[in-house]
């Protein structure tokens, strides 16, 4: 029996490529955790970093509140949209089948957007799950 195993070794160097392939793989996924919380804290430092900058900065220039977050999400928008349009088809002498179409078109756009500060958070995010 051992004397058949010695022969087919190329066998067994197949089963240990697979092994190590899953190892790696075992290994990256393992790790992918803590590259995504190496990632988080370079934001929050980062964020934290730039607002403590400003604070210093500013101080006593500016005495309002700063805000960590700014959330574009939270807005109320209304736009006023007003089309006319008028066309007038006329024949033309010079023969059968002339003709000229005249088209008069405008647009009026009004937009008003609000972004709610981030301190109305709380009043403009719907609570539940």
């Amino acid at each position: 029996m051992l004397r058949n195993l010695n022969n087919r070794r190329a066998q067994a160097v197949i089963g240990e490529y697979v092994l190590v392939i899953f190892m790696v793989l075992g290994v990256i996924t393992a790790m992918t955790v803590y590259f995504k919380r190496a990632v988080q804290a370079r934001h929050y430092d980062a964020l934290h970093y730039m607002v403590n900058d400003v604070r210093q900065r500013t101080a006593g220039i500016y005495n309002g509140e700063l805000y960590l977050h700014y959330e574009p999400y939270y807005t109320n928008t209304v736009a006023i949209v007003e089309r006319s349009a008028s066309s007038t088809t006329r024949v033309l002498s010079g023969g059968p089948g002339i003709y000229q179409k005249v088209i008069d078109e405008s647009t009026s756009v009004q937009v008003n957007s609000e972004t709610a500060p981030p301190r109305d958070f709380d009043l403009t995010t719907p609570t539940g799950s």
